[in-house]
């Protein structure tokens, strides 16, 4: 079997990244002082690095998140009564692991939204499914679901998410649909 007839393999069984890793070694010769394994090892471990890469990719974007927050970022010296030891305690994210809820409160202002994005993108970091919504979007996207027939299927989704974030709970009224009179 020549060169490009194992690329073609490759990419027909959508190893992709091994296959244009694979083609741009043998292009420019940089196989050449690796044994079988070594380049076999190398090329596994690129194309798994890859899927990883899009998988976060994916989780990242499903997720709509409003702003790029990170644990890291999280200051503690703002006047927020954030205490760091209950919030690293959050970090590791066992609340999720054991299907417990939290509810962040505090003062408008002080960072609730960046601390629930923070964590949920940590979330998405360690391979949880996790959606951002604004309460009030999602009861308005909840009643056009409603409307067009796929009320049901969106409720699918979101319980199969890991980890549902709901922002600005409370600042609109909810209407005699959203309170499920």
């Amino acid at each position: 079997m020549n060169k490009n007839q194992t690329i073609e393999k490759l990419n027909s069984m959508r190893i992709n990244a091994m296959a244009s890793m694979h083609q741009n070694n043998l292009k420019n010769n940089l196989y050449s002082n690796l044994t079988a394994d070594e380049y076999l090892d190398l090329l596994t471990d690129h194309e798994w690095e890859e899927r990883e890469q899009k998988k976060l990719n994916r989780l990242l974007q499903h997720a709509d998140f409003r702003q790029q927050a990170a644990i890291n970022d999280v200051d503690f010296t703002s006047p927020r009564n954030l205490e760091k030891n209950m919030f690293n305690r959050l970090t590791t994210l066992d609340f999720i692991k054991k299907s417990e809820n939290i509810i962040v409160t505090g003062a408008s202002g002080v960072g609730k939204s960046y601390l629930a994005q923070a964590l949920g993108q940590q979330a998405c970091l360690v391979g949880f499914k996790t959606k951002y919504w604004l309460t009030s979007r999602l009861f308005n996207h909840l009643k056009m679901a409603k409307v067009d027939g796929t009320y049901s299927r969106e409720l699918n989704k979101i319980v199969k998410m890991d980890l549902l974030i709901l922002d600005a709970f409370v600042l609109q009224a909810f209407d005699n649909r959203a309170r499920g009179a």
